[in-house]
């Protein structure tokens, strides 16, 4: 039993606002949950009825005889604080309160909201909304929503379950799903969040023995830790977790943000997480579910090998570009497979995309003989078959189909998905033969690589946070200069170059002439970040002409920023070769910190070439980081370079993601730019650091 089950798994309803009008949603939610075959007591309360929808009506919650587990509150704004202080006299378990009007709505809804988790917390009852449609949990046979969404179609007791920040698209979602074949056994919506909230559902889910699948719609986080907590509880029981993340766009983060109370985030930050936890996040209700039903049937490819069947070598080249965009290889079959494929099909291409031609239709069981060589040599670890038009053909369908389903038979395993131009009874009998089925080939193919994703980060073991001694500490409001940054930098295991704290024209001159070739020099204030645009920066300075650099810079730097502390000037080497990267920390004020890293130059600033994780990250994640840009070429060697050190590099993402993490309450953004990696064995250098708290 878990805290939620209370709300989930009630044995007493009270419905306060009950209403025999069952068009109204006292009357809806009560008649929902008697249609729904409740078998504990239900309890309505209206003050103005003794009788409702044929159950013993109460004045008050005070007047029900006997425990109540639940109560479900349809009332207007102003009468829901005296139901849950009445609730709360009572010892009512849990609450679930469709009412609006509480902090979506402004400064005085927060306070109104706030005494109403008060008063729960106080009595130890849980609260589901404000300002939601409810929750279901066909399972047990509990239905404590006034959603329409069975009406005219009956649920039945589904192996997805998903939840769901608005809950009006939630409904939405559950009749899409009910046209494809999918049911979701259990449903939340959470409103505006004043108790319990998205990670604490999700997390309720991935450990159900009811859910296979957990699907979920988020405008926001409001509960970092229980949202992480839950996403690691489906990665620890190797769950598939689905999401819709809205507020991609500044528009749409504003919208979300009006919505139910949601605070966005950013973006980019979500992703990071997603990737730490191995979510699927797709970007529309279809692909959501497309991944969902593919994940229900709990087959999952071993790798990324597929292999692409079809009797159109159009189709063909074209499931190879969508197999290309989704990350997917499309590996060349072995001089055996494709001998044994020519005896098949004399006439087809046996390499991969595999096209056994037009000729299938004169022998259908062709598409099973060659389905069986191609799986049964290990080369592949998912396939795609383009079955088409003649699926649904007179004389050919029968033989097809019980030839693909005794294939499909023998490798149950091996997730299959099939492109059908057929009726809907076809259709489904492809689904019934074990095959994933789609019209469009792309839909099919996206949900392979879905499916491929999942395996690869459930066995990825998750950065362990709670080893982060050892770290240097940054207080709250410490300002770091330059040197003082890269001092702190160099004590976790990045170094920057030889360099001279100097104090005048004179020093500057006797320090660049005792580094002997051209340097660099630079402002050190804790007070200026961006040095660059007062004058603060002197590149490839002739040591002769050192003297005269700095006193210029002085100028230029004193009539900017007069009332700036200036601990002295940096002069350093120009230091030559390598590849210039950045690697850096943003603090987002919801998820943390997330790591960033990418090439540096243009690569960052136009083609915005650059990937994030969540902090903290291993010296392999770092390494997948680096591997993960498109600009990687330039690192291994592209056109006769020099291979860089890499593994320099990924220590030092790692270690900075570190710092970072250990000092998340205080860090802001940590930059290194740039972090010069020179070849294979020399290691990496910070050029530039930044520390802001």
């Amino acid at each position: 039993m878990t805290s939620l089950d209370i709300l989930l798994r009630p044995r007493s309803v009270a419905m306060i606002g009950a209403s025999g009008d069952v068009t109204r949603i006292g009357g809806r939610a009560l008649r929902h949950l008697k249609e729904v075959g409740f078998a504990g007591d239900i309890f309505p309360v209206n003050p103005g009825r003794d009788e409702v929808q044929g159950l013993k009506a109460y004045a008050g919650v005070d007047d029900i005889p006997g425990r109540i587990d639940c109560a479900v509150l349809a009332l207007p704004t102003g009468a829901v604080l005296p139901a849950i202080e009445a609730c709360a006299r009572k010892g009512v378990g849990g609450a679930v309160i469709f009412s609006a009007g509480f902090a979506e709505m402004g400064e005085q809804g927060v306070l109104l909201q706030q005494r109403m988790v008060d008063i729960a917390n106080a009595a130890g009852m849980r609260l589901l909304g404000p300002n939601c449609l409810g929750m279901y949990n066909l399972h047990a046979k509990s239905f404590l929503s006034f959603s329409g969404i069975f009406d005219d179609v009956k649920g039945t007791a589904g192996r997805l379950g998903l939840v769901s920040q608005s809950g009006g698209y939630a409904g939405e979602v559950v009749k899409s799903a009910q046209e494809v074949g999918l049911n979701f056994g259990v449903w939340i919506t959470t409103g505006n969040e004043a108790d319990v909230g998205l990670g604490e559902a999700m997390h309720h889910m991935a450990m159900s023995d009811d859910v296979d699948v957990v699907v979920g719609y988020i405008e926001g986080v409001r509960d970092r830790q229980s949202f992480f907590d839950g996403l690691a509880a489906a990665h620890a029981r190797r769950k598939p977790v689905v999401v819709l993340k809205v507020g991609r766009t500044e528009q749409g983060a504003k919208a979300a943000a009006s919505h139910t109370a949601s605070l966005a985030g950013s973006d980019v930050v979500y992703d990071a997480v997603f990737e730490r936890y191995g979510v699927y996040r797709a970007r529309t209700t279809e692909e959501m579910l497309d991944v969902a039903y593919a994940a229900s049937r709990g087959h999952f490819p071993r790798g990324r090998r597929l292999a692409i069947l079809t009797n159109s070598g159009g189709i063909g080249v074209q499931a190879a570009d969508f197999a290309a965009d989704e990350g997917l290889a499309v590996p060349t079959a072995s001089a055996a497979v494709q001998t044994r494929l020519i005896e098949i099909s004399p006439n087809g291409a046996p390499f991969n995309p595999i096209d056994l031609t037009g000729q299938v239709a004169n022998d259908p069981p062709m598409y099973a003989r060659a389905i069986d060589v191609v799986l049964e040599s290990a080369e592949f670890d998912c396939a795609y078959v383009n079955v088409g038009l003649i699926a649904g053909l007179p004389f050919i369908k029968r033989p097809l189909l019980d030839s693909l389903k005794a294939v499909a038979k023998r490798f149950a395993d091996v997730p299959m998905a099939a492109s059908v131009t057929a009726d809907a009874e076809t259709l489904a009998e492809y689904g019934e033969a074990g095959f994933l089925c789609y019209r469009e080939p792309a839909r099919a193919i996206k949900t392979l690589a879905a499916l491929a994703s999942f395996p690869l980060a459930w066995d990825r073991d998750l950065p362990d946070a709670s080893d982060l001694t050892g770290l240097p500490t940054l207080e709250r409001g410490t300002a770091l200069s330059e040197a003082a940054s890269k001092a702190m930098l160099a004590g976790i295991g990045i170094p920057s170059p030889a360099e001279h704290l100097v104090q005048d024209p004179a020093d500057a001159e006797a320090a660049a002439m005792s580094i002997g070739c051209n340097v660099a020099i630079k402002v050190v204030s804790p007070d200026i970040l961006h040095k660059t645009e007062i004058g603060g920066v002197a590149l490839g300075i002739d040591p002769k002409d050192a003297a005269a650099t700095l006193e210029a810079m002085v100028g230029k730097v004193t009539a900017s920023m007069p009332d700036a502390r200036i601990e002295g000037y940096l002069v350093s080497p120009m230091i030559t070769g390598g590849t210039e990267c950045i690697v850096g920390v943003h603090t987002d004020p919801l998820l943390g910190p997330v790591i960033m890293f990418g090439l540096g130059g243009v690569t960052v600033e136009l083609l915005k070439d650059v990937t994030m994780r969540l902090a903290p990250v291993t010296e392999d994640q770092a390494m997948d980081m680096i591997r993960s840009v498109r600009s990687f070429p330039l690192l291994d060697g592209f056109r006769g370079r020099a291979k860089a050190d890499v593994v320099a590099l990924a220590q030092a993402i790692s270690a900075l993601s570190r710092l970072a993490a250990a000092n998340a309450e205080t860090v802001r953004t940590i930059e290194v730019n740039p972090l010069l990696v020179l070849d294979k064995g020399n290691g990496i250098l910070a050029l530039d650091a930044v520390i802001e708290t």
